[in-house]
Order: structure tokens, then sequence, then C-alpha cells
């Protein structure tokens, strides 16, 4: 152990607590972001790469959301929660509950 794993310790501890924190606000505003119509048939998952993986339970849905609405729901979600935070958005079809 060196002189400077405390510091990194710091630095990676606070970064975790921002992705938890842009995780809670995301399912918060989930919602005002797809709107009530669709919010209640998908569940955003953030992960630590950048990556918005939306789970759908519905193929058509997901493909709807995939083709028409994907820059939509990009420019949304950077608005919610800073530009650098989402890099791509994936839609998955699967369990949302």
């Amino acid at each position: 152990m060196g002189p400077l794993t405390p510091i990194i310790n710091s630095v990676l501890e606070e970064l975790g607590q921002g992705v938890k924190e842009k995780r809670s606000l995301l399912h918060t505003t989930w919602p005002k972001i797809l709107g009530p119509s669709f919010s209640a048939h998908s569940r955003p998952s953030l992960r630590e790469d950048g990556t918005l993986c939306v789970w759908v339970d519905d193929s058509t849905l997901a493909y709807e959301l995939s083709q028409r609405y994907r820059v939509t729901v990009l420019k949304r979600v950077e608005a919610m929660l800073g530009e650098d935070v989402v890099k791509r958005i994936v839609f998955r079809v699967g369990s949302i509950h």
C-alpha cells in the first residue's frame, strides 16, 4: 500500500456515489423522460461504462423506441443527467418488474 492509496480510494468512492445519484435521478425522472405510456412498459438501467440499457416488456415497443425515439430519449436523458453521462442507448426486451 503506497501513499496514494487513500487518495485513490477516496476518488473512486466519490465516483461511485456520483453514479448512484445519477441512477437514482434517472429512475425518478423516467416518466418525464419517456412519457407515462412508454415509461409504464420500460425500465432504465445505467451501467458504469455510460451505457443506458432500457428494458422494455414488448418487442414492438422496443423496436419503435430504438428506431423512432432513440435521439429524443438521449436528449432528454442528457437534459436531466448531463451530457457526459450516457454514451449510448440500447433497448432490450425482458421483464421490467
